[in-house]
């Protein structure tokens, strides 16, 4: 069998959405607030980009209005999203080769999102035996800006090696698309600094939608 390896590199959203957080249009009544912690000290870390995107969300699809957002740790480690929508969300730190992911219900004035402690980004490597249906599909990854086109042209008995390189610590969940549905979502956890694998041949072939941190 022929393997074709692909690296998909990072893409950090960073659209017309990244200003501070509470600074854009209010219109939700939700308020999000977290801490980021320096890897396992107590000390908080400040200068730590955060990201708050609908767990449900992937790269490319549109979403309500405050609901894409990001602001930056103050120099106790805190971070404060408001003006949110009610729905459920994924959040991201990200600073340098270092990060931290966690889902939040939005439903009230005050959501508390447990303290998230900065580790080294891991990876994630998918392997999918290519078919007919499957060239010209999608990998994406539910909250984060991470997604890819399966390449089309392959020989049908060609695997695809695909790595998703410098991701959250935390629980993810990877969707694979065919060409005309949704095929599979499958949940992994990222663990710091190492490589986390899945094989297409273990997905279920169930579009369940994305997981929450237990």
């Amino acid at each position: 069998m022929k393997r074709i390896a692909l690296l998909l590199l990072p893409l950090i959203w960073a659209c017309g959405n990244s200003q501070v957080a509470g600074s854009g249009s209010q219109t939700g009544n939700s308020i999000v607030v977290g801490r980021i912690l320096a890897g396992d000290s107590a000390r908080g870390a400040t200068g730590v980009i955060v990201y708050l995107r609908p767990l449900s969300w992937t790269s490319g699809q549109p979403a309500a209005e405050g609901a894409l957002d990001s602001t930056w740790t103050d120099a106790d480690g805190i971070y404060r999203f408001e003006g949110v929508p009610h729905d459920t969300y994924k959040i991201e730190a990200r600073f340098s080769d270092s990060g931290w992911s966690r889902t939040v219900r939005a439903n009230s004035n005050d959501n508390r999102v447990s303290e998230g402690a900065l580790h080294l980004l891991g990876s994630l490597s998918v392997e999918v035996d290519l078919t007919d249906s499957l060239q010209g599909g999608k990998l994406e990854i539910y909250g984060l800006d991470r997604a890819m086109v399966i390449p089309t042209g392959a020989p049908a008995d060609s695997e695809i090696h695909v790595v998703f390189d410098r991701l959250p610590v935390g629980l993810q969940t990877v969707r694979i698309w065919t060409r005309n549905r949704a095929y599979a979502d499958t949940a992994v956890r990222i663990q710091p600094g190492a490589t986390t694998h899945l094989d297409f041949d273990n997905m279920n072939g169930v579009p369940e939608g994305p997981h929450e941190d237990p």
